[in-house]
C-alpha cells in the first residue's frame, strides 16, 4: 500500500513537472523522443554493419588463403609432372610449368605468411615452405640433368621428390582443413550477426512506433487538447458566453488560459455594465419620449392660439401696417412651429420610433414639384434653377420625406448661394442607385468645417449671416436619408450636395384621382348643425369658437371635462364631436371609447384636435375609427374645410 501511494505521488509529481515546463521544452522533448530512438537505432545498425563488414573481410581473406593453399599444391604437382615428362621425352617444353612454379610459389607463400594470423598456422606454413623449397630443389636437379639414361642418383632424386611431395600434400591438407573450419566459423558468425542486425532493426522499429505514438499522445493530450480548449473558449468569449476553464499550468498555454479567464471576467463585468447602461438608456429613451410628448403639447397649445388668431386677424384686417404686423407674428410662429417639428423628427428618427415606409416614387414628378414650391425663393434673389434630370427615374423612398430633403437642399442653395447666379438640379441613375445633385456657384464648405455640417443646431457662419435658420435642416436630412436606406454627401472643393437612394424597377402606373366631394349650400338645411367641443384650455376654446362663429350653419357647444361631455351627449344630438386628448379627468381617448360603445352615439363623426403630433398616436386613433385627426397649431383653412365636410355633407 505504501509503495502504491509512493508510486502515485511520483507520477503526480512528474505530471505536474511536465505541465509546468515551457512549450519550447515540451516541443523539444516531444520531437527529440522519437528522434533519439531513431538515432540510437541507426547507431547500433552502423556498429553492427561495421562488425559484419569486418567478418566478411576476414571470410574473404580466409577463402583467398584456401585458394592460395590449393594453388601452391596444384602448381607444385604441375611442376613435378612437367619435369617427369621432360625426363621421359627430353622435351624442354614441359619445363615451362616448372619455371613458372619456381618463380611464383615463393611469392604466393610469402603472401600466405602475411595473411595468416594464427601462430600454429604460420608454423604449418613454415613446414610447407620448407617442403616446397625441397621439392623445387629436387625438381631443379632433375630439370638440369641432360644424360640419356637414368642414373642411380637421378632415380634417388626422383624418389626423394615424390616422398617430399607426399609430405607436402599432407601438410597442405592439414592447413586447408584449418582454413575450412575457419571459413565455417566465420560464416556462422556472419549469419548470427545478420540475424542480430535484423532483430535490432525490428526492435527499434517497434520501439520507434511506440515512441512516436507516445509522443503523439503526449503532444495531443498536453498541448493540442489544451489549444482546442483555448480555441473553444475564445469562441465562447467572442460570443460573450461564460467560460469554465480548468486550473491551468505555468507554461505559455496556462498563461494564455489565465488571460482568457481574466478577459472573461472583464467581459462579464462589461456586459453587466452594458446591460445596466442599456436599461438606463431605455428608461432615458422612454423619459425622452414622454418629454417630447409633453413638450410637443406644451409648445403647440400656445402656438395654436397665436397662429390661429393671427390667421383670423390676417383675414379680417385691411391692408396696412396692422396687417403686416400680424403677418410678422404669423411668420415667427410658423418658424417656431417648424423648429419644433424638426426637433421632434430628429429625436424620433434617432430613437428608431419613426418608421419610414418605402415604395416606388416617380422621381421626375417629385423634383418638378420641389422646383415649383421653391422657385419663388429663387426669384427673390435673382437665382434661376436649371434642371438636368434623366427621364423615367423611379426610386424606393417615402415621397413626403424625400420631398422634404430635396426642398431643404434647394432652399440652402438659394439662401446661401451668390445672388444673380444659377442653381443646377441634376438627377440620374448610377447602377442600382439614383443620385440627385444640387449645385450652386458658391465657394463651398471649408474642409475644417465639414465635420460640423450635419450637427444639429450648428449653423456654420451664423454669426456673420443674417439669414434665418435653425441649423437642423441638414441634420434632419441625413437622418431621413439613412432611414430610407440612402445617404447624403458634400463635395470636397465646391458647393455641391448630393443624395443617393435605391432605384426601383417598378413602373409608376397612372391612376385617376377621385375629385374631392364638393358641398352645395342649396341642399343644406337652414338649421344650424351643433358641434360639441371638449377642451379645457381657454385660448383653444376661444380660437375654435371664433372660427365656428364665422360659419353661419354651425353652432358650438363647449365643455371642459369628460364627465360634462357625457352629460351633454345624453341630452343633445350633435353633428360632430371635437375632442382634445389631454383633459383634466382623463384622456380624450376614453371619451372616444365611450361614444363608440353607445348605440346612439356610435354614428357621430369624431375629430381629435390635439397637440400630440406623434405619428404612432395619430395612426392608433385613426385605426380606432376617428374620422379626422388635426394637430395644433391649427391651419384655419384646413380645419374649417374639414369641419364643414364632416358636418354638412
Amino acid at each position: 500500500m505504501y509503495n502504491t501511494i509512493k508510486k502515485n505521488t511520483l507520477v503526480q509529481n512528474i505530471a505536474g513537472y511536465w505541465r509546468d515546463l515551457s512549450l519550447t521544452l515540451k516541443g523539444t522533448i516531444v520531437v527529440a523522443l522519437p528522434l533519439s530512438l531513431l538515432l540510437a537505432s541507426l547507431s547500433l545498425l552502423y556498429i553492427t554493419e561495421l562488425k559484419l563488414s569486418t567478418l566478411e573481410n576476414q571470410l574473404k581473406v580466409t577463402l583467398e588463403n584456401q585458394r592460395d593453399i590449393q594453388t601452391v599444391h596444384s602448381q607444385l604437382l604441375e611442376a613435378s609432372t612437367g619435369v617427369r615428362d621432360y625426363l621421359l621425352t627430353n622435351d624442354k617444353g614441359f619445363l615451362s610449368v616448372y619455371y613458372r612454379a619456381e618463380k611464383q610459389l615463393p611469392n604466393r607463400l610469402a603472401q600466405l605468411d602475411h595473411q595468416l594470423e594464427s601462430k600454429s598456422k604460420k608454423q604449418k606454413l613454415h613446414s610447407i615452405r620448407t617442403l616446397v623449397q625441397q621439392n623445387l630443389d629436387y625438381l631443379k636437379v632433375m630439370a638440369t640433368d641432360e644424360s640419356d639414361q637414368a642414373s642411380a642418383s637421378l632415380t634417388l632424386q626422383f624418389k626423394s621428390q615424390i616422398d617430399s611431395l607426399k609430405k607436402l600434400g599432407f601438410e597442405i591438407e592439414r592447413l586447408y582443413a584449418d582454413e575450412a573450419l575457419l571459413v565455417q566459423k566465420e560464416q556462422q558468425n556472419i549469419a548470427s550477426l545478420r540475424q542480430r542486425n535484423f532483430n535490432i532493426t525490428l526492435f527499434f522499429v517497434v520501439i520507434g512506433i511506440i515512441g512516436s505514438v507516445f509522443a503523439m499522445w503526449l503532444f495531443s493530450n498536453t498541448i493540442v487538447k489544451r489549444v482546442k480548449l483555448i480555441r473553444d473558449s475564445a469562441g465562447h468569449l467572442a460570443r460573450a458566453e461564460a467560460l469554465d476553464l480548468p486550473s491551468s499550468s505555468r507554461d505559455e498555454l496556462g498563461q494564455l488560459t489565465d488571460e482568457l479567464e481574466h478577459a472573461s471576467q472583464l467581459l462579464a463585468q462589461n456586459i453587466h455594465r452594458a446591460t445596466l447602461a442599456k436599461q438606463e438608456a431605455e428608461e432615458a429613451n422612454q423619459s425622452k419620449s414622454r418629454f417630447l410628448s409633453r413638450t410637443s403639447h406644451e409648445l403647440r397649445t400656445p402656438l395654436n392660439a397665436i397662429l390661429g388668431f393671427a390667421q383670423l386677424l390676417e383675414d379680417d384686417l385691411p391692408n396696412g401696417s396692422d396687417k403686416d404686423n400680424v403677418k410678422t407674428i404669423k411668420g415667427a410662429g410658423e418658424h417656431l412651429l417648424k423648429l419644433i417639428n424638426e426637433v421632434l423628427d430628429i429625436a424620433r428618427i434617432e430613437s428608431g420610433e419613426h418608421a419610414v415606409t418605402l415604395k416606388p416614387i416617380d422621381i421626375n414628378a417629385l423634383l418638378n414639384e420641389a422646383v415649383h414650391y421653391i422657385a419663388p425663393l429663387g426669384s427673390m434673389r435673382d437665382i434661376d434653377i436649371t434642371q438636368n434630370i434623366e427621364a423615367n427615374l423611379v426610386g424606393l423612398a417615402n415621397k413626403q420625406k424625400l420631398l422634404q430633403v430635396v426642398l431643404n437642399l434647394l432652399s440652402n442653395a438659394l439662401k446661401y448661394g451668390p445672388v444673380n447666379t444659377t442653381v443646377l438640379l441634376k438627377a440620374y441613375r448610377k447602377n442600382s442607385r439614383i443620385v440627385i445633385e444640387v449645385f450652386d456657384e458658391g465657394v463651398g464648405i471649408p474642409a475644417d468645417l465639414k465635420a460640423r455640417l450635419f450637427t444639429p443646431f450648428d449653423r456654420l457662419g451664423a454669426e456673420q449671416s443674417k439669414i434665418e435658420g435653425s441649423g437642423l435642416g441638414l441634420a434632419l436630412s441625413k437622418q431621413i436619408m439613412q432611414a430610407m436606406q440612402g445617404s447624403i454627401h458634400v463635395a470636397e472643393h465646391s458647393s455641391l450636395f448630393w443624395i443617393d437612394l435605391q432605384a426601383a424597377d417598378d413602373e409608376i402606373s397612372p391612376h385617376n384621382e377621385t375629385p374631392a366631394p364638393t358641398t352645395t349650400t342649396t341642399a343644406i338645411s337652414s338649421l344650424k348643425h351643433p358641434i360639441l367641443y371638449v377642451e379645457d384650455n381657454a385660448s383653444n376654446k376661444a380660437l375654435v369658437e371664433a372660427i365656428i362663429k364665422r360659419q353661419p350653419l354651425l353652432t358650438l357647444h363647449i365643455v371642459s371635462t369628460i364627465k360634462e361631455a357625457k352629460t351633454i351627449l345624453t341630452a343633445l344630438e350633435f353633428s360632430l364631436c371635437i375632442i382634445d386628448l389631454n383633459l383634466p379627468d382623463g384622456s380624450g381617448e376614453d371619451l372616444l371609447t365611450y361614444m363608440q360603445s353607445m348605440t346612439h352615439l356610435a354614428q357621430v363623426p369624431i375629430m381629435i384636435l390635439s397637440a400630440d403630433a406623434l405619428p404612432e398616436t395619430i395612426d392608433r386613433l385613426k385605426n380606432k375609427g376617428v374620422q379626422s385627426y388635426m394637430t395644433k397649431p391649427l391651419n384655419i383653412a384646413a380645419f374649417t374645410e374639414q369641419v364643414k365636410q364632416l358636418t354638412l355633407d
